[in-house]
C-alpha cells in the first residue's frame, strides 16, 4: 500500500537551543532518520493515513502518483509524512501556496502541505468533538489547541516553486515572522539554530524543505533531501506552526483546508 524510502542519518548535528527539552524526545543524532512515504492511489483501497479517503479528496486536485496536487503550482503531496516510523504516519490535511510580491509582481513562493497525526489529534483535541465542524473551522482557540499540544506529531512540507527564491530571500521572509514570535517566548536565540540550518544550501526550484514535531520541543529539519538537524526548541515549533495556523497566516488556503479536514476528523469514527 505505501513505499518507504529510508534515509539514515548518523551524523546528523543537535542544536540545543533550549535546556532541558533534549533527553526525553528519542530525537538524537544517532538514530535521525525521515521516512518519506509515496501513498498507494487513492482508489486502491482503505485509506492509508489517518484521514478518510472522503476529506483527502477535498484537498487539492488528484496528483499522477496517488498524492494531492496543490493547484496554482502543481506540485504534488504525498498523503503521509512519515518521521521516525513507518506507519500510522500523520496526514496530509491543509494544502496551500504562500505568494509574496518580489520586484513588482506576485509570484507563488512555494507550495506547502501540512501533515498532522489525525489519531493523536482525535484524542488531544476531544473537548472540540461535540462543536460543529463549521463553528470549529472558524474558532482560533482550535488551531491554537493543535499548534500547542506536545502530543500531535506535525509536519511542515513546502516545495520551492519559484527560480527567484534564493536561500536568502527564502530564510529572511520566515525569520522576519519568526522572531517577533521568539522574542514575545523568550528564546530569541533559537533563530540562530534555525538559521544554521540553511548554511551553504543553494535553493532550486522544486527544492523540498520539511520542517517535523513529534513532542512540540524539537524540530527536525530536512533541506534539499538532507536531514540537517534537531532543534530543541519549544518556542521554536509553536512559533514556526503558528505562522500558517496562527490568527494572520501567511497561507489562508493552506489553513482553511487544515482546519476542514480537522475539523471533519473529529466526527469520524475511529
Amino acid at each position: 500500500m505505501v513505499s518507504f524510502a529510508t534515509r539514515e542519518g548518523s551524523q546528523v548535528p543537535f542544536s540545543q537551543a533550549s535546556a532541558g527539552c533534549g533527553a526525553s524526545s528519542g530525537l538524537k543524532p544517532d538514530n535521525f532518520r525521515f521516512w518519506s512515504a509515496r501513498a498507494a492511489p487513492l482508489g486502491s483501497g482503505a485509506p492509508l493515513a489517518s484521514l478518510s479517503q472522503s476529506i483527502l479528496s477535498g484537498l487539492g486536485r488528484p496528483g499522477k502518483e496517488g498524492g494531492r496536487a496543490e493547484p496554482a503550482t502543481g506540485y504534488e503531496f504525498p498523503l503521509e509524512y512519515c518521521y521516525l516510523r513507518t506507519k500510522q504516519c500523520p496526514s496530509l490535511a491543509g494544502l496551500g501556496v504562500r505568494s509574496k510580491r518580489i520586484v513588482i509582481k506576485d509570484i507563488n513562493v512555494y507550495a506547502l502541505g501540512i501533515y498532522v497525526d489525525a489519531t493523536a489529534a482525535r484524542s488531544s483535541l476531544a473537548a472540540f468533538k461535540k462543536r460543529p465542524a463549521e463553528d470549529l473551522e472558524r474558532d482560533q482557540a482550535f488551531y491554537d489547541a493543535v499548534v500547542s499540544s506536545p502530543n500531535v506529531e506535525k509536519t511542515l512540507r513546502l516545495v520551492i516553486s519559484s527560480r527567484l527564491v534564493d536561500n536568502k530571500k527564502f530564510v529572511e521572509a520566515l525569520e522576519e515572522q519568526l522572531v517577533p514570535r521568539l522574542k514575545k517566548a523568550g528564546e530569541p536565540g533559537a533563530i540562530d539554530a534555525f538559521r544554521n540550518q540553511f548554511d551553504r544550501i543553494s535553493f532550486s526550484e522544486g527544492m523540498e524543505v520539511v520542517f517535523s514535531s513529534t513532542d512540540n520541543k524539537n524540530l527536525a529539519v530536512k533541506v534539499a533531501g538532507e536531514q540537517k538537524g534537531v532543534i530543541c526548541s519549544p518556542a521554536l515549533c509553536s512559533s514556526l506552526f503558528d505562522i500558517y495556523l496562527g490568527s494572520d497566516p501567511v497561507s489562508k488556503d493552506a489553513k482553511a483546508t487544515f482546519g476542514r479536514s480537522l475539523a471533519a476528523a473529529l466526527k469520524e469514527d475511529k
